[in-house]
């Protein structure tokens, strides 16, 4: 076991302040925010009015102060010699041992691609890789300025999100049911080999869509997203913590009163909370029969297209894992969920009613100022980039510019907290946001007061 995993068993059980949504906890809030304003704002060093500046170069909007740089482009040539694959998604930022920064990221496509070696992708078609996997790229201390790149995962497919680890290491999803794929896959950002990864083949196969490690469980528990309108949620305990490539448990959660949380006749409300407890997956590779079907034939509960998924503290530093299902709630715009792994509780955390406030949550990550933030995907013209706050009320951050119709992804910042990173899928830009983040911070507490608690 190497030296950053057998810290992740050593310090299971306390919290970390990386990794600490300080007050965020499924607090029972109702979605009444509306989306500020998106008219200019007058110049002010001080505060942020909650308004955007659009792009003159039409492709990102950001609050005043707030600039990007794009880092690297679909089909751009990366250091050894492969494009930079299309469709970039899930991502996460790595602190590297000689103090450069690690962007890896996932690419959402299925197909066959040329570039890419035969002898290091996981699988061929005739003969040609597939072209699903992850590019890894590599920037400076400070985490702007693009140093080298190379891809670290080929011959997969539909690589959509995933998940870090607290042992710094990148958990890629195939979002797919086909044969032989379905998988989750390890890589090192420290590695500069296309061999440095793992197929994680007890974890399940299904269309996984994310992870979230719990950093409190001493089991090193997995918990899962299935991007599938009949999907569900899973979690996977290692045999031993923090190896999930090897044996252990994949289990899908069922809520005994709930067979399916859709809420399309609303019978569920914000703030409601259900007992809930877990059924084994006993063919985790689907070899004989589809793993959600596996689940509800044994009554575990459908999450409608269950996507990001994030593992954070609540106040009293007990575990919360909050995952959004994008196509859910009763107009369809897409729900958040909390689950409570300490008192085996979920609770339906936020559910949008109206498009200008969410309309569906994909990735979803925790910002450096103690807030939920998550990534629209709706086929929209304007796909915005959402702060929630603890008690459930949104902000918006950003939004994709002109009448593009892109989805927003891989939603992370730099290991020091200072710089923002996503990726504009479809306009096939990897960007980095850099600012003062207190602005946002001051907003964000300015909003949260003045709105009514639940």
């Amino acid at each position: 076991m190497d030296k950053s995993r057998r810290n992740f068993v050593k310090f299971t059980g306390q919290s970390s302040a990386l990794l600490t949504l300080y007050a965020c906890g499924g607090v029972a809030a109702k979605p009444i925010f509306k989306s500020p304003s998106t008219t200019s704002m007058a110049a002010n060093s001080d505060f942020w009015n909650g308004a955007l500046i659009r792009d003159p170069n039409a492709l990102f909007d950001l609050p005043y102060g707030f600039t990007y740089r794009v880092l690297k482009t679909s089909n751009e040539l990366m250091s050894d010699g492969i494009p930079y694959g299309r469709r970039p998604d899930g991502m996460a930022s790595f602190q590297l041992s000689n103090g450069d920064i690690a962007l890896v990221i996932n690419h959402e496509i299925d197909g066959k691609d040329y570039h890419l070696n035969p002898s290091t992708a996981y699988q061929t078609s005739r003969g040609i890789p597939r072209s699903g996997g992850t590019s890894t790229l590599i920037l400076e201390p400070n985490g702007l300025n693009l140093r080298k790149s190379h891809r670290s995962l080929s011959g997969t497919v539909d690589n959509c999100a995933g998940g870090k680890t607290p042992w710094n290491t990148w958990i890629s999803c195939e979002e797919t049911d086909e044969l032989n794929h379905g998988y989750a896959f390890e890589v090192d950002p420290e590695s500069g080999s296309l061999m440095g990864y793992k197929r994680l083949t007890n974890m399940g196969r299904f269309r996984r869509e994310a992870i979230a490690v719990d950093l409190n469980d001493s089991q090193g528990c997995v918990y899962q997203t299935e991007d599938d309108y009949k999907g569900l949620f899973y979690r996977f305990i290692p045999q031993s913590p923090g190896i999930l490539d090897g044996p252990g448990q994949l289990h899908a959660l069922v809520i005994p009163s709930v067979p399916n949380t859709s809420n399309r006749s609303g019978e569920i409300s914000v703030g409601d909370s259900f007992n809930v407890n877990w059924v084994p997956i006993d063919d985790p590779e689907a070899k004989y029969l589809k793993t959600r079907d596996q689940g509800k034939m044994l009554g575990a509960s459908i999450f409608s297209g269950g996507e990001g998924i994030i593992f954070t503290n609540n106040k009293d530093n007990e575990s919360m894992i909050f995952f959004t299902c994008k196509s859910a709630g009763l107009k369809g715009y897409g729900q958040m969920w909390a689950f409570e792994p300490k008192h085996s509780k979920i609770t339906l955390f936020y559910e949008s009613r109206s498009k200008n406030d969410f309309w569906k949550g994909d990735n979803i990550n925790t910002t450096p100022w103690g807030d939920l933030i998550i990534c629209e995907d709706n086929d929209s013209n304007a796909c915005k980039l959402l702060g929630c706050t603890p008690n459930g009320h949104m902000y918006t951050l950003g939004r994709v510019s002109g009448n593009k119709s892109s989805e927003i992804a891989g939603i992370c910042f730099s290991p020091d907290g200072t710089k923002m990173y996503l990726n504009i899928q479809d306009e096939r830009k990897t960007i980095v946001i850099d600012g003062d983040w207190n602005l946002i911070k001051k907003y964000r507490d300015s909003i949260d007061t003045s709105l009514v608690h639940y």
